[in-house]
């Protein structure tokens, strides 16, 4: 299984071996920043499906800083290591899924009901994700490197299916 899902993410990462983990000996089908990207967007995808979060300013701002941190890390303008990358790749995984989530949310029958205390929840699960997968990946065997496997594929599904649902939201807007 994890041969295939390699084959199909080596057309999305780099797979540099240097950079990717391999739990109980089975490299992992893309590298740390990219599991830490579809990680980040498989459980911010789920976190704005079930709980709705207010869109604010400064929920907007605090996402819009997600995305622009990939900047010096992804350009290597600061040396980093598994923790760093796999960082970077969550923060950014956090910041697409709810810039693509933004015309969905614009619909009145997805923003309705947001769940109290949202923020605070997406922040824990952020802050919770950027220290899980590093420490899975690392001290994990090889049923943590299935696990990350689905969780990657979760992933990539969700991205893929929030820039689907974004497209049709744009598409089925009615026009002024």
């Amino acid at each position: 299984m994890i041969e295939a899902v390699t084959h199909l993410f080596s057309r999305l990462c780099g797979q540099n071996s240097d950079h990717t983990w391999a739990p109980g000996g089975v490299s992992l089908p893309c590298c740390q920043r990219c599991t830490g990207l579809y990680a980040g967007a498989a459980v911010a995808t789920l976190l704005l499906l079930w709980l709705r979060p207010r869109l604010s300013k400064r929920f907007l701002a605090a996402h819009g800083a997600c995305l622009l941190s990939m900047l010096p890390f992804g350009l290597y303008w600061i040396p980093q290591g598994p923790m760093l990358r796999a960082t970077s790749g969550v923060l950014f995984g956090f910041g697409v899924a709810v810039f693509l989530w933004l015309p969905l949310a614009a619909r009145r029958d997805w923003a309705s009901h947001p769940r109290r205390f949202a923020a605070g929840a997406h922040a824990c699960a952020l802050l919770s994700t950027i220290a899980l997968i590093p420490l899975l990946a690392s001290w994990g065997g090889i049923g943590t490197a299935y696990v990350l496997a689905g969780w990657v594929c979760v992933g990539a599904a969700s991205l893929l299916a929030l820039v689907l649902a974004t497209l049709l939201a744009i598409a089925w807007t009615p026009r002024p």
